[in-house]
């Protein structure tokens, strides 16, 4: 079928071609606006219990769950001086009267505001909005401050999704930048002419055109993560030139033996074509699992993946023969550098693989020891979610992040609001005792320091004085206590906070969460769990909870789909086990540079101490599929070679010694555009960036170089076991290159 379809499009070259113009250029107007329809963030889903008790103290307490930090520093005035109210208020003034604003807290309500040298005070503006449109009321509402003399810098969940944003667009457009130009040079060296550089390139970025116009429209009516544009765009450029640039090579090579251009794009597309078609089909196994998560970001990625995988595999098996078809032999036009006298690398690869055969032991125990120590760091992974440290200290968020941090420690402790709801008047006698017996149960939790609530007022204090206090709440005098009455207790609702010195994304907060979220609330009582370490057990849990089961399914998937692509059992699950190996080497990568900080100068970012949650689960769904679409090319020619001699060793040589230089540029190209993303400011695309580019490093040399092929030359015949009553239940699925 691929051969007739090649042949079609040989004979309607110019229509094909004509065709595809039309859509790219319908494309072009809409791809560059990608961007404007994308939503920040999505690491979490309304259905995560710490969203539900942020949801019950914006309703049931009227606190807000969404604010603003608003940093006012002067290099000589006091926070206290009457210039430094003056502005304060008169920066404050016209937010007060909004009615989407809850409240504003400032350094005179609350002297704790102020930083140790007094010239900097923050104010905390609480508003009653969605995130979304909160970062919309933020870039309205402030646009005409006049904050002088003072210097504002804004930070908190708002300024941080608007600046992750503008990061976002900022890193896509440099990558998109460096990605292009150096893809193209490594073209130009694996095929050492213009033409033959050039045409993959352009193809590919045909691809990426139509798959980011289709993003646009899909924006338009479902929520779209804005991190799904920088995989979208690293994913298109790697994959569409590869695949580009493994069915130039097999014509070249076909017009080389002397065959007609026409049976040159039939063979390509008979042999090639069906390579690049199953490989397709593993990267979007591994890539459509992403859709079975919840969160916005995991699902826009794996809906984006898709669409860009769809689109270079139709611009490979339709535009390139089409392009490939009029130019004929001009693509081996305008060599750059001396001609080589082997296209498919046999000066390198032939020695090399010949070594293995004959050492295999030699080789794999090596080399094995080499990815298990790779592979090391991963069993220390600890899971984070993001703060402003993911973006770079130029951007005014992060500007106010660490003066937060540093000045008012804001960040490095651990808080964890609590709300319990119950039934009638917070005073009454029943609801009182049962508020004091939760609050004293709230100060065993382990690690557990102050507990904030109006039964946390003493360590002596028992239920009847706190009864004799509220006799008459509106009479006490105390302004201490009197705030707490007015600020956390509701008809029906009250809020404790257990405060903690712990870091908020260290085991142990995490461990207070689940402490508290173990009591057991008197009947017809509810208790609510909030904060950032709750954010993380949620996320962490919703996650991960799904997280095997769909590697489980992705593996099953994969390894039926190559049995019946090789007719064998043996090599499928050898596949499969090699490319989870080049993915816990990445793991480990990340837990090595961005848990632990190494090189985090060289590559200018701030440890984060974590692994942002969703970031292994992303780079495995990318990783998975990638790495098998090596393999595939690999043992395709493997393959076709042992069908023509029966000779296992020899088939091994033969296959990688033609399918090495090609294997090998398809992994430069794609590890110079993941690397491109290690440019990026972002820090959770810096991540994924320098995560690929390390796996397929390590997949191409020590996996395919080394390990695949020893393994094959130890396994020697059963490489090719299929048991007959297996062999004949699968259908027939041939494939010769």
């Amino acid at each position: 079928m691929l051969e007739l379809l090649g042949r079609q499009i040989y004979r309607r070259r110019y229509l094909v071609i004509a065709i595809w113009v039309v859509i790219v250029l319908l494309a072009l107007p809409f791809a560059p606006q990608a961007p404007n329809n994308l939503k920040p963030g999505g690491f979490t889903t309304e259905e995560l219990p710490s969203v539900v008790a942020r949801t019950v103290l914006r309703e049931r307490l009227e606190i807000s769950t969404i604010t603003v930090e608003m940093v006012f520093e002067h290099p000589q005035l006091n926070a206290f001086d009457e210039e430094f109210i003056d502005a304060v208020n008169r920066s404050v003034a016209d937010l007060r009267e909004m009615p989407e604003v809850l409240s504003v807290r400032t350094h005179t309500d609350e002297p704790g505001r102020v930083s140790a040298d007094g010239n900097i005070a923050h104010v905390t503006i609480g508003l009653d909005l969605p995130l979304e449109d909160a970062v919309d009321f933020l870039d309205v509402a402030f646009s005409s401050i006049d904050t002088s003399p003072l210097t504002l810098r804004t930070s908190g969940g708002p300024a941080l999704y608007r600046d992750l944003s503008l990061a976002s667009e900022n890193d896509l457009r440099r990558g998109e930048t460096v990605a292009f130009p150096l893809a193209t040079l490594t073209l130009l060296i694996v095929f050492g002419t213009l033409i033959a550089a050039i045409t993959p390139a352009a193809v590919g970025g045909a691809g990426v055109a139509i798959a980011l116009a289709v993003v646009f429209f899909i924006s338009r009516e479902v929520d779209v993560s804005v991190f799904a544009l920088n995989i979208v765009t690293l994913l298109g450029i790697g994959i569409g030139i590869d695949y580009s640039l493994f069915y130039t090579s097999r014509f070249r090579e076909e017009l080389k033996k002397g065959s007609s251009v026409e049976d040159s794009i039939a063979a390509a597309q008979t042999l090639a074509g069906r390579a690049i078609f199953f490989s397709a089909l593993t990267s979007l196994v591994g890539l459509t699992s992403l859709l079975l998560f919840e969160t916005m970001v995991l699902r826009s990625v794996g809906m984006g993946a898709v669409i860009v995988i769809v689109a270079a595999l139709a611009a490979a098996l339709t535009l390139l023969p089409a392009v490939l078809g009029v130019m004929g032999h001009n693509v081996n036009r305008f060599r750059i550098g001396p001609a080589r006298r082997s296209t498919t690398g046999r000066s390198f690869w032939r020695p090399l693989t010949r070594t293995v055969m004959r050492r295999p032991l030699l080789v794999l125990i090596p080399t094995s020891a080499v990815l298990i120590a790779l592979v090391w760091p991963a069993k220390d992974l600890r899971l984070g979610t993001v703060d402003a440290t993911i973006l770079p200290d130029s951007l005014e968020s992060r500007q106010g992040f660490d003066i937060l941090r540093e000045d008012f420690d804001f960040a490095l402790s651990t808080f964890i609001p609590v709300v319990v709801l119950f039934e009638g008047d917070p005073f009454e006698e029943q609801n009182l005792a049962s508020l004091y017996a939760f609050g004293r149960a709230l100060e065993t939790v382990p690690n557990a320091g102050d507990v904030v609530s109006i039964v946390n007022l003493g360590a002596d204090w028992d239920v009847d004085r706190y009864r004799l206090l509220y006799e008459r709440p509106e009479s006490i005098a105390d302004n201490t206590v009197s705030g707490l009455v007015r600020d956390t207790l509701r008809p029906g609702a009250a809020l404790f906070v257990v405060e903690s010195d712990l870091h908020p994304f260290s085991p142990e907060a995490t461990e207070m969460v689940n402490y508290i979220r173990a009591f057991e609330p008197p009947p017809g009582q509810e208790i609510h769990v909030d904060g950032g370490t709750a954010d993380l057990v949620d996320i962490v849990d919703t996650l991960y909870s799904r997280f095997p089961l769909v590697i489980a399914v992705v593996l099953v998937i994969t390894y039926v789909s190559l049995m019946l692509l090789f007719r064998s059992v043996l090599l499928p699950l050898k596949a499969v086990i090699l490319n989870v190996l080049s993915i816990f080497a990445a793991y480990g990568a990340l837990v090595f540079v961005f848990q632990d900080g190494n090189f985090s100068g060289l590559l200018n970012f701030e440890p984060l101490g974590v692994i942002e949650a969703t970031t292994p689960i992303l780079l495995f769904a990318i990783i998975f599929g990638l790495s098998m679409d090596y393999e595939i090319f690999l043992l395709s020619r493997v393959q076709e070679a042992y069908r023509k001699s029966g000779d296992n060793a020899g088939a091994v040589v033969e296959g990688l010694e033609k399918s090495g230089l090609i294997i090998t540029g398809a992994a430069a190209i794609l590890i110079v555009v993941a690397a491109s993303f290690v440019l990026a400011d972002v820090v959770v695309v810096k991540a994924i960036g320098l995560g690929l580019a390390i796996a397929i490093f390590i997949d191409v040399t020590l996996v395919r170089a080394l390990v695949a092929p020893a393994l094959m030359r130890l396994f020697g015949e059963w490489n090719w076991y299929l048991p007959r009553w297996l062999d004949r239940l699968l259908p027939e699925v041939r494939h010769d290159g």
